[in-house]
C-alpha cells in the first residue's frame, strides 16, 4: 500500500503527461502505444517505405519490359534468318551441326570412312556438304602422301627394300582372305 501512495505522490501532473495513441507495427497484429506527436514520424516512415516499394515495383516492371523487348528482337531476327534460309535453293541451304557431327563420326571409321568421303564428295545432297566432303578428302590425300614419304625415307634409312616393307601388308591381307574363305 505504501508503494501505491509513493507512486501517487511522485506522479506527474496531467498537464505534463503526453497523450498516447496506438500505432501499428510491422506485423499487423501488434499495436504499440506511442506519444501522439510521434505519429508524423511513423507516418513519414510508412510513406517512405511505400514509396520505396513503388519505386522497386516500377524498376521491376521496366526490367520486365526490357527483357520482353529483347525477346521480341531475337524472335524477329530468327524469323528474318528463317525467311532467308527458306528462300535459298535446296542445294545451298545451311547444313545443321548434327549432320556434320555424325558424318565426322562416319568419316573417322577406318576404310569405310574413306569410302563415304569419296561418295559424299562425288554425289552430294547439298553443295555445302559436298565442299566439306571434298575438304576431308583433301586431308586424307595429304595424309596418305605424308605417310608414303615417311615410308620411303624410312626404307632408305633402314636399308630395307620395297618388298620387305610391303610383305607384312601382303601377309595380313592373305591371312584375312584365307579366314574369310577366298
Amino acid at each position: 500500500m505504501a508503494d501505491l501512495e509513493n507512486e501517487i505522490k511522485n506522479a506527474k501532473p496531467a498537464s505534463e503527461i503526453q497523450a498516447l495513441s496506438p500505432v501499428k507495427t510491422e506485423s499487423a497484429a501488434e499495436e504499440i502505444m506511442v506519444p501522439a506527436d510521434t505519429h508524423e514520424f511513423v507516418d513519414k516512415a510508412a510513406q517512405d517505405r511505400i514509396e520505396a516499394e513503388q519505386k522497386a515495383a516500377r524498376k521491376a516492371q521496366r526490367e520486365q519490359e526490357r527483357k520482353q523487348r529483347k525477346i521480341e528482337k531475337k524472335a524477329k531476327q530468327a524469323a528474318a534468318y528463317q525467311e532467308k534460309v527458306e528462300q535459298c535453293p535446296r542445294d545451298y541451304r545451311p547444313v545443321k551441326t548434327g549432320v556434320f557431327f555424325w558424318t565426322e563420326f562416319l568419316f573417322a571409321i577406318p576404310g569405310i570412312g574413306l569410302l563415304f568421303i569419296l561418295l559424299f564428295s562425288i554425289f552430294p545432297i547439298n553443295k555445302n556438304f559436298k565442299n566439306y566432303a571434298r575438304a576431308k578428302l583433301s586431308w586424307a590425300v595429304i595424309g596418305l602422301i605424308v605417310v608414303l614419304i615417311f615410308a620411303v625415307i624410312s626404307m632408305f634409312v633402314m636399308g630395307q627394300s620395297v618388298t620387305d616393307f610391303i610383305w607384312p601388308f601382303e601377309k595380313f591381307f592373305s591371312d584375312m582372305a584365307a579366314a574369310l574363305g577366298f
